[in-house]
């Protein structure tokens, strides 16, 4: 029977147009389904994890509390259990998009031939433009090292398991904040505008942390538009995780600093801040401090340099499921 009654589309064809575009279902409909999905897993899972939680090891709860509140210095399974629900959260709902819309688990900045490399090359820079802030506030007075006591395997293995959480931190906060919904908002609204919105809800996200400040706010929003020039350039998401790793790891574990007002154990050097806070980051860290847009800049420039000259070749190969 025709869709058409009278020279009019029939129901069925108004259907299709409201929920599908010439790409298939239409943005809208796909972030709404994709959050809803993402929500009820997280939600699911962190529920989970609290009644694990306060019936296997109370002392624990306790103290993530104190982590939470900035009275206690937080281990590795703090990082873990707050941002393993949300990477659980956003490969479900990945899982849901891609049978809908018929795609590879890839296909939203995951793929590509150069995923290991863009993955390594963003680390260094990561550990650099870091590196580079905290050189900043030493040589300016702002930062000091304190005395520490190493045990060297415990050290190594602290670094390995820091490097294990900051790995998630990064995977499930680029691909929450510059993953599929990027991706797909950018169908709607364009690449930059997306970038914009969801750079301000990543600066919003923070204002939760222990210790931060308006200033560490504005920056993790600038940070967010920032990295995504790796995305506008490489249409991936590999070098935008490798370096907020690095930065992560290298703030947390290598030089002991505070990260957002937190500061973690089994950290290799030990720091604090000195002097005005909005010199030294106070107890948000290098982050709060007006030192970090300087690194911000570096950061922007290394991009800039390193990948706009990507072969079109390439990028394009790389757009393909990986």
């Amino acid at each position: 029977m025709s869709d058409h009654v009278n020279g009019r589309p029939g129901a069925g064809r108004m259907i299709r147009r409201i929920f599908l575009g010439e790409a298939g279902l239409r943005a809208g409909w796909a972030l709404g389904i994709f959050l809803v999905a993402a929500a009820a897993i997280v939600t699911l899972t962190g529920y989970l994890v609290r009644i694990g939680i306060s019936h296997l090891d109370q002392p624990f709860g306790k103290l993530m509390i104190k982590v939470m509140h900035g009275a206690a210095h937080a281990p590795v399974g703090f990082v873990l259990i707050n941002e393993g629900p949300l990477l659980l959260a956003y490969a479900g709902a990945l899982a849901v998009m891609v049978l809908i819309e018929r795609k590879s688990l890839t296909a939203f900045g995951l793929g590509g031939i150069r995923r290991w490399q863009r993955l390594g090359v963003g680390f260094f820079w990561g550990f650099t433009a870091l590196s580079l802030l905290i050189f900043l506030l030493w040589s300016t007075g702002h930062l000091i090292f304190l005395a520490h006591p190493v045990r060297p395997g415990a050290v190594v293995r602290s670094g390995v398991f820091w490097l294990i959480g900051c790995g998630v931190i990064a995977l499930a906060e680029e691909n929450l904040f510059r993953g599929y919904v990027l991706f797909r908002l950018k169908t709607g609204i364009g690449f930059w505008p997306a970038a914009v919105l969801l750079a301000l809800l990543f600066g919003l996200a923070h204002g939760g942390n222990a210790g931060e400040t308006h200033l560490g706010e504005i920056f993790a929003g600038l940070y967010g538009l920032v990295i995504c020039i790796s995305i506008a350039y490489t249409r991936s998401l590999w070098w935008a995780i490798g370096f907020h790793a690095a930065w992560d790891w290298a703030e947390s574990y290598f030089y002991g600093t505070s990260d957002s007002g937190m500061i973690s154990q089994g950290r290799l050097l030990a720091t604090a801040p000195r002097g005005n806070i909005y010199w030294s980051g106070g107890p948000t860290g290098p982050e709060g401090s007006v030192f970090a847009f300087v690194a911000l800049a570096f950061a922007a420039l290394v991009m800039v340099i390193t990948l706009r000259n990507a072969p079109i070749e390439a990028r394009a190969q790389d757009d393909k499921p990986g």
